[in-house]
């Protein structure tokens, strides 16, 4: 297996039993530099500090040769707090980063896949973020990889250039969701207004998150995202551990991942709008809620009768 260059970036809090999956597979997969940032327990919850202490001497056993850094949180910042610092800390020292959670499972070319692309599209301002998971099993063009709209948050990965950009407390949402520069980057209507409600949900009330901002990010410019057409992580944190779990069987729990056998990449660069409507249908619209199930099936519909206006 090829020297993992770029940083890895490793969120754990509560969970030993699955922390250890992943730190197996980090493990094998021996990156040059990790970081690993651990919250803090909560007063709250007698079992925690066991739990966050159990976790702490997992990610401490460094069985080979790499630079590791840690950041050991006293108090708990919570999921959205604690994984801001982190990104805070690691792109105050570095360009790039790969970032793993510790209910996400990769698979070991999810490491070389990651590297591989990070260094590529370093310099080229339309890509923003890189995802190993493709929990739809939606495939577009014969590379690797291809460009979209969307990604996901289970295994991803970006540069400094891009961290800039995020916005945590989307201050910059008023003064561009309402111009026309920012409507046109949605497919339709239904899509547009779906996520203003979310995003406006999130700047008058918070909440316990960080990939909404990077949602808000692509689309504020209009930026294009790396998701793998083999998915290459498995998420095993859909179960009542999980700090932002709802209930239910969620329809991306535990997905099988696959490993590349190389890496093929696309002559060129361009989103499959096609494509990223199967994906905002499929991940956004299809998931347990009746309500959701529901946006899904009129979906298309609304998206003839409320064309979005470029």
């Amino acid at each position: 297996m090829k020297v993992i260059k770029a940083p890895v970036l490793f969120l754990v809090f509560n969970r030993p039993e699955k922390t250890k999956l992943v730190w197996e597979q980090i493990t094998n997969a021996k990156p040059s530099k990790l970081y690993v940032s651990a919250d803090g327990a909560r007063t709250s919850h007698p079992d925690d500090s066991f739990k966050c202490n159990l976790v702490r001497e997992i990610v401490s056993d460094v069985s080979w040769e790499c630079e590791v850094k840690y950041l050991f949180h006293e108090k708990n910042q919570g999921c959205s707090l604690a994984g801001k610092m982190a990104f805070d800390w690691v792109f105050s020292q570095e360009d790039r980063m790969i970032e793993l959670e510790d209910d996400t499972v990769p698979s070991l070319s999810f490491f070389e896949f990651m590297d591989d692309v990070l260094d590529k599209y370093k310099d080229c301002e339309e890509v923003g973020y890189v995802t190993g998971q493709n929990f739809m099993g939606i495939q577009s063009g014969t590379a690797s990889y291809f460009f979209s709209h969307y990604g996901g948050s289970s295994g991803w990965g970006t540069w400094r250039r891009v961290y800039d950009k995020w916005d945590y407390k989307l201050k910059n949402l008023h003064s561009k969701a309402y111009s026309k520069s920012f409507k046109k980057n949605f497919d339709s209507r239904f899509e547009y207004k779906f996520w203003l409600k979310k995003f406006e949900n999130y700047y008058n009330n918070g909440g316990n998150t960080y990939d909404l901002q990077s949602i808000f990010l692509i689309f504020e410019n209009d930026l294009k995202n790396i998701i793998p057409n083999k998915n290459l992580i498995t998420n095993i944190g859909f179960d009542n551990e999980g700090t932002n779990y709802n209930g239910g069987n969620d329809l991306f729990a535990n997905k099988e991942r696959f490993e590349l056998e190389r890496i093929i990449h696309p002559s060129f660069i361009k989103r499959n709008i096609d494509v990223d409507r199967k994906i905002f249908d499929y991940h956004f619209l299809s998931r347990n809620r009746i309500s959701h199930q529901l946006r899904w099936f009129f979906g298309p519909f609304l998206r003839k009768v409320f064309p979005n206006k470029r």
